[in-house]
């Protein structure tokens, strides 16, 4: 910086440097380590010694006399530099102060800079920034804007999607009320059932260099789950029941299915019933008659050796089964009685009793025996995931049988897939002789013309058959692992009884000693006995 005053300084002209003093009338003259000071200071070359020493005894109180030839001064403009944050949301510049009256940077100046390093930035912050000017320091010249995100499309259900899957009452005591079913779910005519909320696109931002910064893409909202019974609007932005009855989830959609109430028993007086719906019945079923719907079937009073078909719902019973090796159950959805007694049981998902004695369950779920005995005797077991009962097998030795940890379904489905493999397998045979007589023939310029395309149609469908083979067989040793090694259990809170034989994937154990409070699972190469944590 300068080191001149009100009262002297340097002037520099084109034939040399000139001092100008300015004696202070009745203030203090000016020292002469004030004007040595001064001439280091400007870096004055050839500075005429003599001349300086007359100026500094001059009593005049103005003084203005040329103290060297040489213009070579210590002089620079003022300057700036520019300073970008990482992520490119913030721009700083740092003044560097001149020297020795050097020229200040104008806006134009600034805005040059700004300009050959790509910032954008705007008029009014620039000259904010050269009046509040702050050499060394960094000054926000520029900032960037952050894109905002929009909001994901979403489903809005109008009803309580939990009421859908029929479930008994579970006690504080951990007893089940099968009474208290709480099972229907109905709706009416025009009732909105779900609505679509649109996705909703946010800002994008932009950098200080004036790169668009994109504003995340938001997730659009799920079709619409439209099922039997149910219309979209003319905006396809709600569904709506078309006819009143009960809500059913089946595959992931909404379905509405009618409702048929039978206020006393399935007997003579009403036939079997086969019904496009959910049937309640009131009071029992009798032996001999069937019960076959499209929806759940609920049933109050006692079944005796009467076949119940739930083609895609579930089958609650209030008074359990007395089937008598009779008696039939069959649903798509879970079973859930409060005993089932001599009956074949089909559950696609999961069967809950308080007890099962002398029955034939297969459950792709679980079989849960969850009231105060709950006791399984008897018959075969076949579950998908696992068993939990507090007691298992009689005093008598009965023979009971279980397998857990098996799909049925998926044991068809791998069958379905083998099979489906075979056939392709033959094809691609056929095709892959086609493909080596016609290349044969091609090799020895013997192929036809018109074979030749042919011979590239035969290709390509070779190896279309190549890549559906390879996806089945990756289909079929996926299932093939899953029943190898099962991750299926036996839970048991009190007693399993000698005369029980468990069955988890590969493994298989027949119990002759009592055992208490355990759980049995499938280790890998044989069935393992644990505390019943």
């Amino acid at each position: 910086m300068s080191k001149a005053s009100e009262h002297y300084d340097l002037v520099i002209k084109e034939d040399g440097i000139y001092l100008s003093i300015n004696h202070p009338q009745g203030g203090p003259r000016v020292t002469k380590a004030e004007i040595n000071e001064l001439v280091d200071a400007y870096g004055v070359k050839d500075l005429d010694y003599v001349t300086l020493s007359d100026a500094m005894k001059s009593h005049e109180p103005e003084v203005f006399v040329k103290i060297s030839s040489n213009t070579s001064i210590n002089q620079a403009d003022e300057s700036a530099g520019i300073q970008v944050n990482p992520d490119r949301m913030e721009a700083y510049i740092v003044f560097q102060a001149p020297i020795n009256k050097g020229k200040e940077m104008s806006s134009e100046d600034v805005h040059n800079l700004l300009t050959a390093e790509k910032i954008v930035t705007d008029n009014d912050r620039i000259v904010s920034i050269l009046l509040n000017k702050r050499y060394g320091k960094r000054m926000l010249v520029a900032v960037g804007k952050e894109p905002t995100k929009g909001s994901d499309g979403f489903l809005q259900f109008h009803f309580d999607k939990s009421n859908l899957k029929p479930k008994p009452k579970i006690m504080e005591d951990g007893t089940v009320n099968f009474k208290q079913l709480g099972m229907i779910k109905l709706c009416e005519r025009g009732d909105i059932l779900v609505t679509s909320v649109k996705a909703k696109p946010g800002e994008d931002g932009i950098d200080v260099y004036g790169n668009i910064l994109p504003a995340p893409i938001p997730k659009e909202a799920a079709n619409i789950p439209i099922g039997k019974g149910t219309v979209l609007s003319e905006d396809g932005l709600h569904l709506v029941a078309e006819q009143s009855g009960q809500l059913l989830l089946l595959e992931g959609k909404i379905n509405i299915i009618p409702h048929l109430e039978i206020a006393a028993n399935v007997d003579n007086s009403t036939g079997d019933i086969e019904f496009n719906g959910q049937v309640t019945v009131r009071g029992n079923v009798v032996s001999g008659f069937t019960i076959k719907a499209v929806g759940s079937i609920e049933v109050h009073g006692a079944v005796e050796g009467s076949k119940l078909i739930s083609t895609e719902g579930s089958i609650v019973l209030g008074n359990g089964i007395q089937g008598a090796g009779r008696a039939e159950l069959e649903a798509a959805g879970d079973v859930t009685a409060k005993f089932i007694e001599g009956t074949k049981v089909t559950a696609g998902g999961n069967v809950v009793a308080d007890s099962i004695m002398k029955c034939n369950v297969k459950c792709d779920g679980s079989v849960t025996l969850a009231g105060k005995n709950g006791l399984l005797v008897g018959g075969t077991l076949v579950a998908g995931e696992r068993l939990v009962a507090q007691t298992i097998g009689s005093p008598m030795g009965t023979l009971t049988e279980i397998e857990v940890g098996g799909s049925p379904k998926e044991l068809v489905k791998q069958k379905e897939l083998i099979n489906e493999f075979s056939k392709l397998k033959m094809e691609y045979e056929k095709c892959d002789k086609a493909v080596s007589t016609l290349t044969a023939l091609r090799q020895k310029n013997q192929l036809p013309d018109d074979k030749k395309a042919i011979l590239v149609k035969m290709i390509n469908t070779k190896m279309v058959y190549r890549d559906k083979m390879t996806k089945l067989q990756e289909e079929i040793d996926t299932i093939t692992r899953t029943l190898a090694v099962s991750t299926g259990t036996v839970s048991v809170g009190k007693l399993i009884r000698p005369g029980v034989r468990i069955t988890i994937g590969n493994a298989q154990i027949s119990i002759r000693d009592e055992l208490s409070n355990c759980r049995l699972r499938n280790n890998g190469d044989k069935i393992s006995i644990g505390p019943n944590l």
